[in-house]
């Protein structure tokens, strides 16, 4: 399983064959909806099965296509982990999967392209981030991807202010000090010591793990958010030397809360930040009406998508357009069901402006900027 950003799409493109077969099936994270979602996967391909063999394929064939499907049906692990929907790409030299935080509708694909526009609302809507939950405690750093949360190590540097004392010892002699049976937190303090001599230490504790993330963070890019009381997010702010730390943190003791819960409370405070660059070409989209620089005919951007001409698409999420295209002619032919050599076209558009570097988004019907299926910028017009 990967990341879905652009390289993820641009990889599966690259993959394609003559028969590539796209699955789609909405998953539970628990509960008696989640014991129904490998059956759900099993039916599925019974019907990609039996439309395979329609196209002469041979049993043995199909069973060899969905070996490695059928071991994941079979491990129960799998599926005890899951997210809102999952999606399938396999062809006779490729497979892998994606646990995508957005239901799909339950379908499936077999064409000469992966079918990719469900994915375009990941890579544009659900980016890579960061959380720093500062504890004294234990402090973490949480990696936060579309279909992975994954607890880092922050190495070389201690994580708990118990570590920290060990190598930094304050001339007053500070020790730690833990209380009885009552189940109170650790406390530190200096023999004759005051508040300044401990937040002087917890200063030092901060910024020694300010300057191992934020040598981490300058590779990789994307928002931090900070979670923690009120008091550790000031003192690491003051630290802080990362220029896409985020203004707005999740407040309250971190220890008492789980991965899961940071990046759920995580994700409204960065949400914003992925979507800037897509409001600021709708608006540039909206800006440009009556030009012959942007388009909301199908057929049109089809053909620009094509042969290069498309600088930005918004493709608009769970729409199909059934159609052909005949590029030696220029020339594309809707239709209103798949039948025959019909392809879906948006997805045909979505496949030749990744191809040709183009910017794509996808949106609900609601945030594109024509109340069309398909809208394009183009780069020139000829």
């Amino acid at each position: 399983m990967s990341t879905v950003d652009r390289e993820t799409i641009e990889n599966l493109i690259d993959q394609t064959t003559d028969t590539n077969i796209s699955i789609f099936i909405p998953t539970h994270e628990k509960g008696e909806e989640g014991k129904q979602d490998p059956i759900r996967l099993k039916n599925i391909l019974q019907k990609v099965k039996k439309d395979l063999q329609h196209k002469d394929w041979k049993e043995q064939e199909v069973e060899n296509l969905f070996k490695e499907v059928y071991e994941l049906i079979d491990e129960n692990q799998f599926w005890l982990h899951q997210d809102k929907g999952l999606a399938l790409y396999l062809n006779k030299n490729y497979f892998d999967y994606f646990k995508i935080p957005v239901t799909p509708s339950e379908d499936y694909h077999i064409a000469n392209n992966f079918f990719i526009t469900p994915l375009l609302e990941l890579q544009n809507h659900h980016g890579v981030f960061h959380i720093l939950a500062l504890s004294q405690n234990g402090t973490r750093i949480l990696k936060s991807t579309p279909d992975n949360l994954k607890v880092l190590n922050i190495e070389s540097v201690p994580t708990t202010m118990k570590e920290h004392l060990k190598y930094h010892v304050h001339e007053k002699s500070i020790q730690l000090h833990s209380s009885g049976s009552n189940g109170t937190k650790a406390m530190f303090h200096g023999q004759g010591g005051d508040k300044s001599d401990n937040d002087k230490e917890l200063k030092l504790f901060f910024s020694h793990i300010e300057n191992k993330v934020t040598k981490y963070l300058k590779k990789i890019n994307g928002p931090l958010v900070l979670a923690g009381t009120e008091k550790n997010v000031s003192i690491y702010r003051e630290a802080n030397h990362y220029y896409n730390l985020m203004d707005e943190h999740i407040p309250g003791n971190p220890d008492e809360k789980s991965a899961k819960e940071l990046n759920n409370e995580a994700w409204p405070l960065v949400k914003t930040f992925f979507a800037e660059g897509m409001q600021s070409d709708i608006e540039r989209y909206k800006n440009m009406t009556g030009s012959d620089l942007i388009s909301a005919d199908i057929s049109d951007i089809v053909r620009g998508a094509h042969f290069g001409k498309v600088d930005t698409l918004f493709v608009p999420m769970n729409s199909k357009q059934w159609g052909t295209f005949d590029s030696n002619n220029n020339h594309v032919e809707l239709a209103s069901t798949q039948n025959g050599e019909a392809h879906e076209l948006i997805n045909l558009a979505a496949v030749s402006a990744i191809k040709n570097g183009s910017t794509l988004y996808g949106l609900s019907q609601e945030e594109m900027p024509e109340t069309t299926s398909l809208a394009a910028i183009y780069r020139y017009k000829t």
